[in-house]
């Protein structure tokens, strides 16, 4: 395989001259172990390069592997969107985020705003193809796909929007992204301790053994639901069982069921209990004249 050469036109024109050497470097480059990777595995995703005319070289899409799990093809989003676009038959496309709002509500709003006292739920797509009477429309679950760190943690609304489009366009138009897979919609799939630590080294002769103290065990997800109930009681005179009773309107399994979205909703709800009304300044518009207020 490694003295096979592969040769395609790509998207822009380009000539794309590939080898399996070409890719192992590229995954090198990229971090990425090579020694676990099948020359098999590198075949197919030449090929697929190749059928897609997709260039590697410009991380249109790269090939992961995680231990003995089977290698992985990841495109970007842009290469989701140049695929669709590349189609006589796409209309584009609208997307956005779901959300538990202030109010304890559902709501969908298009783009990746996300405002204050909100909690996140998902995100969602809708393709819009010619010839189909309604749109090809997804939504995908936060809690399904968020792993807490990196990107998740400080822009999780527009990783979550990601996502949808990647599986919004994909079923939309499967000849063309059949086989692909976003970097936001593989995160998850990522073993969180896939690579080997090294071997602890004996401590020398005569050396002082110090023991690391125990670190505390992660907070559960629930626990941010009891934190909102004890903050809605102290700081704001809310009895704990009104609150819960609350909760349980929008809600109504036990909490020993919660999910993170669930969880999500119910602090959300909980902290808008014992707040202060808005206030409103009421202004007064004068009445429209009639011809019986003008005298000429």
């Amino acid at each position: 395989m490694s003295s096979e050469i592969v040769q395609y036109q790509a998207d822009n024109g380009q000539e794309i001259t590939v080898t399996e050497q070409d890719v192992r470097d590229l995954m090198a480059a990229n971090g990425t172990t090579t020694s676990n990777v099948t020359a098999q595995e590198i075949k197919t995703y030449l090929r697929l390069c190749q059928a897609q005319r997709l260039n590697p070289f410009t991380k249109d899409a790269y090939l992961v592997k995680y231990g003995t799990n089977p290698a992985t093809i990841i495109a970007g989003k842009e290469t989701f969107t140049k695929r669709a676009q590349r189609n006589p038959k796409f209309r584009g496309f609208e997307a956005g985020i779901t959300v538990i709002g202030t109010d304890g509500k559902l709501h969908r709003r298009e783009g990746s705003m996300l405002l204050g006292g909100e909690a996140i739920v998902g995100g969602w797509c809708k393709v819009y193809i010619e010839g189909y009477e309604a749109p090809m429309y997804d939504e995908v679950s936060f809690s399904e796909y968020n792993i807490g760190k990196s990107n998740w943690l400080k822009i999780p609304a527009t990783m979550i929007r990601k996502v949808a489009i990647c599986h919004a366009l994909r079923e939309a138009f499967p000849e063309d992204l059949g086989g692909l897979y976003g970097a936001e919609e593989m995160d998850q799939a990522a073993p969180q301790q896939s690579y080997e630590e090294p071997a602890p080294q004996a401590p020398a002769a005569g050396a002082e053994t110090v023991q690391e103290p125990p670190e505390p065990p992660a907070p559960k997800p629930i626990d941010e639901y009891k934190l909102a109930l004890i903050r809605a009681r102290d700081e704001r005179g809310v009895p704990v069982k009104e609150a819960l009773a609350k909760v349980r309107e929008t809600i109504s399994k036990p909490p020993e069921e919660y999910d993170e979205a669930d969880v999500a909703a119910a602090v959300v709800i909980v902290d808008g209990l014992g707040q202060p009304e808005p206030e409103y300044e009421v202004v007064e518009e004068p009445l429209p004249l009639s011809e019986d207020d003008i005298p000429f």
